[in-house]
């Protein structure tokens, strides 16, 4: 800067016609499978800049001093097409607001659109097929990824399970890095790892897989094993779990084979640990039919389950992790010390546990962790309606004694972190019609004076029962 002057600009001229530009790159495909091959547009990201008299973004963030003349450049790699100055933004949002514009400048979104001649404008596809083959594109080098960073972003959602989260994290990273090398396929397979994660329901079982699954960019689906029948049966066949895997990787065949299935309610289909029931399909038999599945072996499918393309699915890197409760596996009262012959002699069949490598116990709450999870989480109940009502421009506030409330509460309920939502969805739904109906821009929660409803007061209630002989 010289003079007061950068690029030749005043900072009178710069602050005035400050914003943010969206970087577009052009991109050559299939975008409706019936009008063939033509060009389409991405939005790459979004970048900090300021705009001259003669219509031109200078960036002043990527690439700093790259000009780019605004409209549609198609002739250019990159182009931004679109600019939103800060007094703009302000004035949508009804006033300055920092983080939004800053949440503007993050955007790294991967939109797509095509330019419609007939209006002279640009269209984002929403096409779903076409969406779910762009998902090919977007996947990253685990070798570039910090495990450090990705263990601390899975944190921020999954309170109390920091050694859960380790340990699955580390699984799943280091399978990822042996599928993702030169070896040969039977190597891979006998070095990968698949997974039991077993505890209380609602302690994050589901949300840790689906977390690093985000982080570490592979496609993910959560199955309910309880849906499954032994090949030969009616209900659905183990084979439609890689169908619909490979359905969410975008029907790229490579990219779902280095994929992770999850396999919830896994404690279900132990042989004698549920009803006893003897008609349909054993759930042995439902075991036997995920051994293929977890040996390594090649599973076929039809792309559309009926008469769609034959599809061969290499499972050797594939992922495998199977969640449950398994509350009949606990020993004096908490999950400590369960051993493989602690899931055989539960039901689950000698061949299957051979395949898992790794058995991970979660944690139980106590009031304090709920209490944790409730102020910490990224997706707890107070912190989701927080965004909510920032979004709608709403003061929110409670009274201290209201998360201990809550906290006890949830103890009450025993449904995990599930519990915390239902507590606070209670509380708060008196508050939500008068705000939705525009009568109030103000929410402050209290602990309710009401407790006939309570959990805690309830339970209680049916201890004392039991203690002076009513039951």
């Amino acid at each position: 800067m010289k003079n007061n002057l950068i690029y030749g600009f005043s900072l009178e001229d710069i602050v005035n016609n400050l914003g943010i530009g969206y970087i577009f790159k052009i991109k050559h495909g299939i975008i409706n499978k019936f009008k063939g091959i033509q060009d389409y547009y991405e939005v790459e990201c979004a970048d900090l800049g300021f705009v001259t008299d003669d219509n031109t973004f200078i960036s002043l963030m990527n690439d700093v001093g790259t000009t780019y003349q605004l409209g549609n450049g198609f002739d250019e790699e990159k182009f931004v097409i679109d600019f939103h100055s800060f007094s703009g933004l302000s004035k949508k949002n009804k006033a300055f607001n920092p983080k939004k514009i800053l949440e503007k400048y993050k955007l790294k979104v991967g939109k797509f659109y095509t330019w419609n001649f007939d209006k002279n404008e640009f269209e984002e596809i929403t096409d779903k097929d076409f969406l779910n083959k762009q998902m090919k594109s977007k996947k990253v080098n685990i070798v570039d990824l910090d495990i450090l960073k990705m263990y601390d972003e899975v944190k921020k959602t999954i309170i109390a399970q920091d050694e859960q989260v380790k340990q699955v994290l580390s699984s799943v990273y280091k399978n990822q890095r042996i599928i993702n090398s030169s070896l040969d396929d039977e190597t891979i397979s006998k070095l990968k790892e698949n997974i039991i994660v077993y505890g209380p329901t609602g302690t994050g079982k589901t949300e840790i897989l689906s977390q690093i699954a985000k982080l570490c960019e592979v496609p993910i689906v959560i199955e309910d094993v309880t849906s499954f029948s032994e090949t030969g049966y009616v209900d659905r066949d183990v084979s439609e779990m890689l169908s619909d895997l490979y359905a969410r990787a975008g029907m790229d065949l490579e990219f779902a084979q280095k994929g992770i299935l999850v396999i919830d309610e896994f404690d279900k289909i132990a042989e004698g640990g549920m009803d006893g029931n003897t008609e349909g399909p054993s759930r042995n038999g439902v075991q036997r039919s995920l051994l293929k599945l977890l040996d390594g072996g090649t599973i076929n499918f039809r792309e559309d389950n009926y008469d769609g393309t034959m599809i061969d699915f290499n499972t050797s890197k594939l992922t495998v992790v199977a969640l449950g409760a398994f509350s009949g596996i606990k020993k004096n009262d908490d999950y400590s010390d369960i051993a493989t012959k602690d899931f055989i002699d539960y039901g689950i069949m000698r061949e299957v546990m051979g395949r898992f490598s790794k058995l991970v116990s979660m944690n139980a709450f106590s009031k304090e962790e709920y209490k944790r999870i409730l102020l910490e989480s990224n997706l707890s109940p107070l912190n989701t309606y927080k965004k909510l009502f920032e979004e709608m421009g709403i003061k929110f506030s409670y009274d201290d004694d209201l998360i201990d409330y809550i906290a006890d509460e949830a103890v009450a309920l025993d449904c995990g972190a599930r519990s915390l939502k239902t507590v606070f969805d209670g509380i708060i739904s008196d508050s939500l019609f008068d705000l939705f109906a525009g009568n109030t821009k103000e929410i402050h929660l209290t602990k309710p004076a009401d407790m006939s409803k309570s959990y805690r007061a309830k339970k209680l209630a049916s201890e004392n029962r039991k203690q002076v002989g009513f039951y």
